[in-house]
């Protein structure tokens, strides 16, 4: 079965979730948006998917897409 990872960046939290062709939730991951420093929040992100990631391959499934949404002005 293949896995997929949303993302979601907020003013005050990353939020990520891994879900599978259903649409369930089979994982989950938070983490604080920094501030005002860039590369601080690209880095959480990329650590939120490789999290999520890491959970799928101890399923032995794989994720085949990652989307990413950003409210507001970017």
């Amino acid at each position: 079965m293949a896995l997929a990872i949303g993302v979601d960046i907020g003013g005050t939290k990353i939020a990520a979730g891994l879900v599978d062709e259903d649409g369930a939730v089979r994982g989950w991951h938070r983490r604080a948006t920094p501030g005002s420093d860039v590369q601080l929040v690209e880095d959480r992100i990329v650590g939120a998917v490789a999290a999520l990631r890491a959970a799928a391959t101890g399923r032995r499934q794989a994720v085949v897409a990652v989307g990413v949404g950003a409210a507001g002005f970017v």
